[in-house]
């Protein structure tokens, strides 16, 4: 490959506006019973199709709302969280999309924001105000977002229930708009405009821990800083019978099943759960039921059940 094709596939990556997708954290991937569509239906841009037990994003029609990683159940569809963290945290609290006008930090849609980065930013700074602009006729996210980010910041609360979340139309409060500003915006237009052509530049990959996505980190970190949470996690009830289902389907690897002598244990790993149900719908004896963990046990790996299992001596 010449250094021209070298050139050109660089650009192409760059300039991709679609989220990482993790195949091996996709519901649908997983074969889990019922599925998941959910990506499907938050797209508003028809960008997302659902074939071969796995999803694919359209390059063309993705305009980079992030709406879609939002609503994943298993953290399989992301973008890197760290630049939108540090644009919250250096803000504040405060973030505006690319539409909004007026001066601030910035992200290209405020369908990016995801449970874990309001939970986190939310444990920092108290309330949170989020600066949008006419989503009506947003080419970018759409009018699905004021009531996206409602969703989001619901969820957020089981990590974070003091969260306060404030979304205004328009400028920043507290942020008047002078004529180095008004300036500053006019070149900014001019670049969102360049943006609905080109969609913004990925953002830089950041190392992630092994088994453990940047999102739930961020749910974590905010959850230390709750004096409570509501932590999702899996109960088992009697008539288990130790069979490998939940582990295969579980996208997170929140649960594991070892042999210890003659007996099985299952374990849960809570902070690693982000309650999708996988396990519930999938279990074949229907024995497991979500609830909430505590701020305690959040940080634990849970034993769920323990036994010798029916077809040991099979």
């Amino acid at each position: 490959m010449g250094l021209l094709d070298n050139l050109l596939d660089a650009f192409l990556k760059a300039t991709d506006p679609r989220p990482r997708y993790t195949e091996g954290r996709c519901l649908l991937y997983k074969n889990s019973v019922g599925g998941c569509d959910r990506c499907y239906q938050a797209c508003p841009k028809g960008a997302v199709r659902l074939e071969g037990w796995r999803v694919e994003l359209d390059e063309v029609l993705c305009t980079g709302c992030g709406l879609c990683t939002g609503v994943c159940p298993g953290v399989a569809l992301e973008y890197p969280l760290g630049a939108i963290q540090e644009a919250l945290i250096r803000g504040k609290g405060q973030l505006r999309c690319s539409k909004a006008e007026g001066k601030g930090e910035e992200v290209l849609c405020l369908g990016r924001l995801t449970p874990g980065l309001l939970a986190e930013a939310g444990s920092r700074f108290g309330k949170l105000v989020l600066a949008r602009g006419d989503c009506a006729g947003c080419k970018v996210g759409g009018p699905g977002v004021p009531e996206h980010l409602a969703r989001m910041a619901e969820e957020a609360r089981r990590y974070f229930p003091d969260l306060e979340v404030e979304v205004v139309e328009g400028a920043l409060p507290g942020e008047p708009v002078g004529r180095r500003e008004l300036f500053r915006a006019l070149l900014g237009s001019a670049r969102r405009t360049a943006a609905e052509v080109l969609p913004e530049l990925p953002l830089p990959q950041e190392p992630e821990e092994k088994g453990l996505p940047a999102e739930l980190r961020l749910r974590r970190a905010a959850a230390r800083r709750a004096e409570g949470v509501r932590w999702p996690k899996v109960r088992v009830e009697e008539g288990c019978t130790l069979c490998p289902v939940c582990t295969n389907v579980c996208p997170t690897e929140a649960l594991r099943r070892e042999r210890e002598g003659e007996e099985y244990v299952l374990y849960l790993k809570v902070e690693a759960c982000t309650g999708c149900g996988a396990c519930v719908e999938s279990c074949p004896p229907q024995v497991m039921r979500l609830e909430e963990a505590s701020k305690e046990e959040v940080l634990q790996e849970l034993p769920l059940f323990r036994g010798r299992p029916p077809w040991y001596d099979l």
